[in-house]
């Protein structure tokens, strides 16, 4: 029964970051400055295929993500983490639940639009902290990072800034040559590609305590 509750715990430890990563990354992406750096390839894919929301096109690049996870890590890679992609799932309805809810506001400021992004990536790295704490499935995008620290032995927070700043660059590649300019990546997207990277620094610390709070252990008997 201790154990139950526990993974009950977990879960909804999980679907708690899934939630706040996905309105992290719809508040940065409605600014209209450039998406953050993780979503980046999916929101160009986006515009190349209209007819799949951007959820759904997150759904689809993660699960490349969740194959790069089963090549780094071969036999190492557990089996449970094969649930990435019901949590990827989940993750994309996250985003276009957010995306829904910001089109109900526009900032002209061009400040505030940037605040905007600023304050995205930094809800985003909480949803991340809140995955990666959670210590059950973690979010294909993540997973893949996790994966790269273990085969090269370096800190998440570095391998994750090197991990987005690639995604840009393949999604800056493909947006010129499928629609012929630059879509969906603005000066907002190198500021959150920074901007996360240095805020899970502190959102892990922090997360640490909801995570202390929230999965106390059941007393023995």
């Amino acid at each position: 029964m201790k154990h139950h509750v526990s993974v009950a715990r977990q879960c909804a430890l999980l679907i708690c970051g899934l939630a706040v990563a996905g309105f992290g990354v719809a508040l940065t992406t409605c600014a209209e400055l450039g998406t953050s750096p993780i979503s980046s390839l999916p929101l160009v894919a986006h515009y190349c295929v209209p007819p799949l929301s951007f959820g759904m096109t997150t759904f689809f690049i993660n699960l490349l993500f969740v194959a790069t996870e089963v090549a780094l890590l071969g036999r190492k890679f557990p089996p449970l983490q094969f649930a990435q992609v019901a949590v990827v799932f989940v993750f994309g309805m996250f985003i276009d639940l957010g995306m829904w809810v910001c089109s109900f506001w526009s900032f002209q400021n061009y400040a505030l639009r940037m605040a905007e992004v600023v304050l995205g990536s930094v809800v985003l790295s909480l949803g991340i902290a809140l995955q990666i704490h959670a210590n059950l499935v973690f979010n294909p995008g993540e997973g893949c990072v996790k994966a790269l620290c273990q085969v090269f032995h370096a800190r998440f927070a570095w391998v994750k800034i090197a991990f987005d700043v690639s995604l840009v660059l393949i999604a800056l590649i493909l947006s010129l040559a499928a629609l012929h300019g630059v879509f969906g990546l603005r000066e907002g997207t190198l500021v959150a590609a920074f901007a996360v990277g240095l805020s899970l620094r502190w959102a892990m610390p922090l997360c640490r305590s909801v995570k202390k709070f929230l999965l106390i252990p059941a007393p023995r008997h």
